[in-house]
């Protein structure tokens, strides 16, 4: 835990990169242009494709009026935006934006553009304090929202145990477990449903409008098939008792996360599958600790512990292998140089997560070679407690894995040279 902890604290003083959510890229009118006539409409491209639905457009008056713009996608640039304007009397205008881009998070800013002769311009308006709330809602770290990001973490942690759970128990003694596990995940995540909600809207806000505009988008759809195959998870476990029919609802919510975030945004054909292989793997691992320890008991009674012991140490030897492998996928992705690993706080984070599992690829060898032997001599040996300390590091790894999904990846040099976005 220590280690993890001063990972984090030996680069967060270093970061210069910039961070690649959705940025402002070229705009018309252009910020700081002066026009000569009234423009007919605003387009603005944005580095990353973007939810239309989810856009606001505010034009701000020199005398401190306010206009609401119908925002649509550009039918030829899944990056762009366009918003017809009504004609504008001299002046200086301000443009704020808000839009939510294909991965689920919001950015704001605003430009000022002139139009007429320099004799009847005005100084731009300041934006109005109430007309977007800030950035993030609620706290925030190393530019994430905490609340979304811790419950997101919470949320695909407790859906990674019961899928792993349920996917390695050869019995019914892990059931009660894996109930808690349904509840935890389904609460889980719906809160983060609501805080993502929140989070992207304009005023930090949830009216019935808003929450249906929301969920109809591409993100809010995908968020909520989540949330709603953690809810059947829970029936068929809870109510129906069918384990078998829960473990496919509950595969299919972490299917689904995978195309939640980052990977969402990405062009690249493989961000996805890598994304999944690296959920799905880490799933059977942490359901492998989990089911050892439902199984310790019988440690003192027999070799079905040793056998189920190094069943599961084979299955985690593989996923280790999968987890790392995706793992590194990922970063090949999002990390655009190697500087950014200690420039940035995405790499500061995933350097944290890599010690991370190189804590528990350590609690592994230990209990393969260390462990296991004295089983099969002795078995009234046990190792309950280390196994708890290593769901412990996992959760730990998990929720670092919560809070990147919120951190902006650092952009590659020269990706937002063109950026018009101005005060």
């Amino acid at each position: 835990m220590l280690s993890i902890v001063a990972a984090c604290a030996l680069v967060l003083g270093t970061w210069t990169l910039a961070w690649a959510h959705a940025t402002l890229v070229r705009a018309e009118p252009a910020a700081g242009s002066r026009l000569a006539t009234s423009p007919s409409r605003v387009w603005l491209l944005f580095s990353e494709a973007l939810e239309p639905t989810l856009a606001h457009l505010t034009l701000v008056a020199p005398d401190g009026g306010v206009r609401h713009l119908v925002a649509a996608g550009d039918p030829h640039d899944v990056h762009a935006l366009i918003a017809p304007v009504d004609a504008l009397a001299p002046g200086a205008y301000r443009l704020l934006w808000h839009v939510v881009s294909a991965d689920g998070h919001p950015v704001e800013g605003s430009y000022v553009f002139t139009v007429g002769a320099p004799s009847v311009s005005r100084p731009p308006p300041a934006p109005p304090a109430a007309e977007f709330a800030p950035t993030t809602w609620g706290p925030a770290v190393l530019g994430a929202p905490l609340v979304p990001a811790l419950l997101r973490g919470l949320g695909v942690g407790a859906l990674m145990g019961l899928v792993g759970l349920l996917t390695l128990a050869r019995s019914g003694r892990g059931l009660r477990l894996a109930s808690g596990l349904a509840v935890a995940a389904f609460l889980l995540l719906a809160l983060h449903l609501g805080a993502w909600l929140m989070n992207v809207s304009p005023q930090r806000e949830l009216t019935g409008d808003w929450v249906t505009t929301a969920l109809a988008s591409g993100v809010g759809r995908v968020e909520l098939w989540r949330t709603g195959l953690a809810l059947l998870a829970l029936w068929a476990l809870g109510l129906a008792r069918r384990p078998r029919l829960a473990l496919a609802f509950a595969w299919g919510a972490l299917l689904v996360s995978g195309a939640v975030g980052h990977s969402m945004a990405m062009h690249a054909a493989w961000a996805v599958p890598a994304k999944v292989l690296h959920l799905a793997a880490g799933a059977c691992w942490l359901g492998g600790l989990l089911w050892l320890i439902v199984c310790a008991p019988l440690g003192r009674d027999g070799a079905a512990f040793v056998r189920e012991a190094e069943r599961v140490s084979a299955i985690a030897l593989v996923a280790v292998v999968l987890v790392a492998l995706s793992g590194a996928a990922q970063a090949l992705l999002f990390l655009p140089t190697p500087i950014a690993l200690v420039r940035s706080a995405y790499g500061a984070v995933t350097l944290a997560k890599v010690v991370g599992l190189l804590a528990l690829a350590g609690f592994g060898a230990y209990h393969r070679f260390r462990v296991l032997p004295r089983l099969e001599r002795d078995r009234r040996t046990g190792f309950g407690g280390a196994l708890r300390a290593e769901v412990l590091v996992m959760a730990v790894v998990i929720l670092l894995g919560g809070l990147l999904a919120y951190i902006p990846p650092p952009a590659a040099p020269g990706a937002h040279a063109a950026s018009t976005s101005a005060d």
